[in-house]
C-alpha cells in the first residue's frame, strides 16, 4: 500500500515523487484525473500480452488442461491458490488497521477499508516510481481528515513501508545464502543480468537515503530539515523546484509536529500492522509457487528471500503498477524452482503461467474492485446534509 507501491499491489513507494500538497489539499480535478479508465489500458494489455504468450507457449508443447489435471490433484492445486487469495486478504487487513492506527481511529472501518483499496486501484493506474500520496491525501480530506494530519499520515506510512524493506533484506540475508538470493541477477550471465543488479542496488540505494531523510525530517531536527530543504531550492539550477520544495518542507514540519507526541505502543502497532501487510504480500508467491512445485522448506526460504530483492526491483518501474516488470522478475527470479515439473512442461513455459496467476492473485482484484467502488465513494463523500446544502 512500498506499499511505495508497489505500489501499491505494488507496494506504494514514492521514493522520486514524496508527498506535496497545498493547504487545503490536492484539488479535486487534478486527482480524479489519476483514475481515468483510459489508464487501465496498458496494464490490462501487458497482462493479456504476458498470459497469451503464455498460452502460447503451452500449445506449443501441445499440453491440454487435462494434462494438468493428470499432474496434480485438482484440490491441491485450487486449495493452494485459494490460500494465495486469503493470504491477500491478510495483507489487506494489516494496510486497513495501519490506517485506522494511523488516524487514531478517526476513520470508521468502511471507510478504512475504502480508502485502502483505492490507494490501491490508484497505486496499480500509476508508475511504481511514482506512486499514488496526492491520491491517498486526497482522500483522507474527503473522509473529514485534516489537510495537515492527511499528509502526515501518508508520510508516515512510506515510511514504514520503506524501513520494511531496509530491514527484509539484510534479515533474509541472514538464512539464505547471498550466491543463492542474487544468483538469477548474476551480472557475469548477461548484460540484462548485469542491469538488473544494479538497479537493485540504485533502488535500494534510493530507499535507504529516503528513509534516513524522513526520520531525520519527521522524528530528529524537522525545524532543521526544514530550513536546510528551502535553502537548497534557492540555489540558481534548482530555483524552479522551490514552489514544491518549500511545500514539502512545510509538510515535513506539519508531520513532524502530528506524530512527535505518540507512544511506542502506537508504534510499535504501526510497525505490526506494517508486518502483517508485507508478509500477506509475499506468501501470496509462496503459496502459487507450492501448488505447481515440490520445495523444501529452505527453497521455500529461498522464495521468500528473492522477492526482498524483486520487490525493490519493482519500485523503479515505469510502468502502471509495475505491469510487464513484475512478470519479467518473476520469470527470471523462480523459473528453477520449475524445472522437472510434475506436468511435463518447460520451466520456461510454467513459470509464465504462474507469473500470470500470481498477478491475478496480488493485482488486478484491485482494478477489477476500484471501477465500481471509486464512483460509491465519492457519491459518500460528496454527499451533505440538506441543512448544509441550504
Amino acid at each position: 500500500m512500498s506499499h511505495r507501491q508497489e505500489a501499491p499491489n505494488q507496494p506504494e513507494n514514492p521514493v522520486l515523487d514524496p508527498p506535496v500538497s497545498s493547504p487545503e489539499g490536492p484539488r479535486d480535478e487534478e486527482v480524479l484525473r489519476e483514475f481515468r479508465l483510459s489508464r487501465l489500458i496498458w496494464p490490462v494489455l501487458i497482462g493479456l500480452g504476458v498470459l497469451g504468450y503464455a498460452g502460447y507457449r503451452i500449445a506449443q508443447e501441445d499440453f491440454r488442461l487435462q494434462d494438468l489435471g493428470d499432474a496434480y490433484s485438482w484440490s491441491h492445486l485450487l486449495g493452494w491458490i485459494a490460500l494465495g487469495f486469503v493470504v491477500m486478504v491478510i495483507r489487506d487487513i494489516g494496510y486497513i488497521w495501519r490506517m485506522r492506527i494511523l488516524t487514531d481511529g478517526k476513520l470508521s472501518w468502511r471507510s478504512a477499508i475504502e480508502v485502502t483499496l483505492l490507494w490501491e486501484f490508484a497505486s496499480s493506474l500509476t508508475p511504481s516510481v511514482v506512486g499514488g500520496s496526492a491520491v491517498a491525501i486526497y482522500m483522507l480530506i474527503k473522509e473529514k481528515i485534516s489537510a495537515g494530519r492527511s499528509t502526515a499520515i501518508v508520510f508516515v506510512t512510506i515510511f514504514l513501508d520503506e524501513l520494511f524493506y531496509l530491514v527484509m533484506l539484510p534479515l533474509v540475508m541472514i538464512f539464505v545464502d547471498q550466491h543463492l538470493l542474487f544468483g538469477p541477477m548474476d551480472g557475469s550471465e548477461t548484460t540484462f543480468g548485469t542491469g538488473l543488479l544494479v538497479g537493485f542496488w540504485i533502488a535500494y540505494g534510493l530507499i535507504f537515503a529516503y528513509t534516513l531523510f524522513l526520520a531525520f525530517a519527521l522524528f530528529w531536527k524537522p525545524q532543521a530539515t526544514s530550513r536546510i530543504i528551502r535553502s537548497l531550492f534557492t540555489i540558481r539550477f534548482l530555483r524552479r523546484w522551490h514552489p514544491p520544495a518549500k511545500r514539502l518542507a512545510m509538510d515535513l514540519l506539519v508531520a513532524a509536529e502530528e506524530f512527535r507526541r505518540k507512544k511506542w505502543r502506537y508504534w510499535l502497532r504501526a510497525w505490526l500492522a506494517t508486518f502483517i501487510a508485507w508478509m500477506g504480500r509475499y506468501l501470496v508467491l509462496n503459496c502459487v509457487l507450492i501448488a505447481f512445485a515440490s520445495l523444501t522448506f529452505y527453497e521455500h526460504m529461498v522464495a521468500f528471500a528473492r522477492q526482498a530483492v524483486m520487490f525493490i526491483v519493482m519500485i523503479v518501474s515505469p510502468t502502471p503498477g509495475s505491469s510487464g516488470v513484475a512478470e519479467g522478475m518473476f520469470s527470471r527470479m523462480f523459473q528453477e524452482f520449475l524445472v522437472g515439473n510434475e506436468a511435463g512442461l518447460a520451466a520456461g513455459t510454467l513459470v509464465l503461467v504462474l507469473a500470470s496467476l500470481w498477478r491475478l492473485i496480488s493485482y488486478y482484484p484491485y482494478l477489477v474492485l476500484g471501477i465500481p467502488l471509486l464512483p460509491r465513494w465519492l457519491r459518500r463523500v460528496y454527499r451533505r446534509p440538506r441543512s448544509a446544502r441550504s
